[in-house]
């Protein structure tokens, strides 16, 4: 017979992506803890040292407000996760998880994450994959919140201007890199940090299957509405992610070298919203395309795991710039 606490964790989301046998593996090693109404789950200003997953109950996510009060964030309840920006980006909490009432989770420390990436790098993959699609649901959230705010803004737009930024883009395609300038970026890109974990055969068989870029300034990489699951790394330059709308933008974040970046459509090409990006300034970037995506994922898992990793990640980094913004759009509102 199931432990009350998983059965509940497989009618949650997370029963989506893992099985019965693989959620009894997570449960058998690690604590589930127990919070009382009121009680902070994790402290704003703290680094998490793990995942904390709902079991059952409500937490609210909380941020101070210059010093003279908090706002609420949002809700969360059976299957969300809590701390997971600060434990993958390994920085402080940027806001408090306090439960609103009894609350259970599943703690999944650092230490039991590395013991999966090297003895269970499938369950890694299922979680981060859990992860991915809530960061998602969260991020078209604080989208519809901030296209509502950009609506009722006094930000200039331009129909004039917007036309000729669409020219400009037409003219600042990216351009594929000759054969004999790769080897200098291939190089470098070996030496990146985010592929310390990769093999020398796993690398030759990512390279072969990608293209090398070179982007002029101000070329969208990933267009409004775009449902094209390609990701990329930056080798050289810069990428800004943005959220356009009503041709007015919303920045939200710069991207630099030895930084994968992907559109929501490498978790799920049906989310009704996309994050746009584009260059900021010259860059070389290494594209790995939809369809080099699938071949990975059907043909070398270990590779693809390896990359739906720097995928999550990628998408974490930017629900923290997100979060950032709506702290900033609640600030605004409280002085109000």
């Amino acid at each position: 017979m199931l432990q009350p606490e998983l059965e509940r964790s497989l009618q949650s989301d997370l029963g989506k992506y893992l099985n019965a046998q693989e959620l009894q593996i997570l449960f058998a090693h690690n604590k589930v803890l127990t919070f009382s109404a009121g009680e902070i789950i994790l402290q704003q200003g703290k680094e998490s040292n793990g995942i904390y997953v709902i079991i059952d109950g409500f937490a609210v996510a909380v941020a101070k407000i210059l010093g003279e009060g908090t706002a609420e964030l949002e809700t969360l309840g059976r299957g969300d996760f809590l701390g997971e920006i600060s434990f993958i980006e390994k920085i402080p909490c940027a806001t408090s998880s306090v439960a609103k009432n009894q609350v259970q989770t599943l703690f999944i420390s650092v230490n039991y994450m590395n013991f999966l990436s090297a003895y269970f790098p499938e369950i890694k993959y299922k979680l981060f994959r859990a992860i991915s699609e809530k960061v998602c649901n969260r991020l078209k959230k604080m989208h519809d919140k901030i296209i509502a705010i950009i609506s009722n803004s006094t930000m200039v737009s331009s129909p004039a201007q917007s036309l000729f930024v669409e020219i400009i883009n037409s003219l600042t395609r990216p351009v594929e890199m000759k054969v004999e300038e790769n080897n200098m970026h291939m190089n470098k890109l070996q030496q990146f940090a985010i592929f310390h974990s990769f093999s020398q055969d796993e690398l030759t068989e990512l390279f072969k299957h990608s293209v090398l870029l070179n982007v002029a300034k101000d070329c969208t990489l990933i267009h409004k509405g775009e449902k094209d699951a390609a990701c990329y790394i930056v080798i050289h330059g810069a990428v800004q992610s943005s959220i356009v709308h009503e041709n007015k933008v919303a920045k939200l974040s710069v991207i630099g070298p030895a930084t994968l970046f992907a559109g929501i459509a490498c978790v799920d090409d049906s989310f009704p919203f996309t994050i746009t990006f584009a260059s900021c300034e010259q860059a070389v970037l290494l594209k790995i395309s939809k369809c080099d995506l699938l071949i990975f994922q059907g043909q070398k898992p270990t590779l693809w795991y390896k990359i739906f990793d720097l995928i999550c990640r990628s998408l974490v980094a930017l629900e923290k710039s997100v979060d950032k913004l709506d702290i900033r759009l609640s600030i605004e509102t409280y002085n109000r």
